[in-house]
């Protein structure tokens, strides 16, 4: 198998190693009227069981709402939950927060934990703000979850390469870092795919559904184990 080449995660050493196998919440309610026809169906299921992510109270998934930079990271904290352990209150000191993120916001402890566990270490200086009631675009969530596989990969085999599963995607709308992200999370078991999976193009600025978010992050957090 090819290996795919990686950036450094900040601090991954420092989180304890267990057990790792999706433990499934059989308790949600994985069943949604709205995406019986829906490309993404099967992953939205699994989502739910593994309770990433829950349906609205009408009993509808809603596949077509946006998902919001602090929704997201939520829900990629609770999968990275499923597969080590998450300590939410185990925050580095020395990481500042972001000027837009209060430290008692409904998101903040996901979002920190994220931040001291898997960003890059210069990602975080990017800026100073981390934008939370923005839509995240489909780019933003490959990004945040190629961090997030390369900390799983670590755990699993101390080592942050991603293994390639197929040959890589090369999207006719990206170009520089984008083309270099979306190919590399192509060939990692198709996390970065078409649009409605359909096309050659990847739409890196377009808001990411609810769907795609669902799907992306079971695929980027069941690759490590299964490769």
């Amino acid at each position: 198998m090819k290996l795919l080449s990686s950036l450094k995660v900040a601090t991954l050493a420092t989180v304890a190693i267990t057990t790792f196998s999706i433990r499934p919440n059989l308790a949600q309610n994985a069943s949604f009227p709205d995406i019986e026809n829906n490309i993404y169906k099967t992953e939205i299921e699994e989502a739910t069981k593994m309770g990433i992510v829950k349906g609205f109270p009408d009993g509808t998934f809603g596949p077509d709402k946006t998902v919001t930079r602090e929704q997201a990271v939520v829900m990629i904290v609770k999968a990275i939950g499923k597969v080590m352990p998450v300590d939410l209150n185990n925050r580095p000191r020395n990481f500042p927060p972001f000027m837009d993120l209060p430290t008692d916001r409904w998101s903040a402890q996901s979002v920190y934990w994220l931040q001291s566990n898997v960003f890059p270490a210069n990602a975080v200086q990017l800026t100073g703000n981390f934008r939370p009631e923005a839509p995240i675009t489909r780019t933003a969530l490959v990004e945040f979850l190629k961090w997030t596989a390369e900390l799983i990969s670590i755990k699993l085999r101390a080592s942050a390469e991603l293994i390639q599963t197929k040959e890589p995607t090369v999207f006719s709308d990206v170009s520089g870092y984008d083309k270099v992200l979306t190919m590399q999370m192509s060939a990692f078991c198709n996390v970065a795919s078409p649009l409605n999976e359909k096309g050659t193009k990847f739409f890196p600025r377009k808001q990411a559904n609810r769907d795609y978010v669902a799907a992306a992050i079971v695929r980027a957090v069941k690759c490590p184990q299964n490769n």
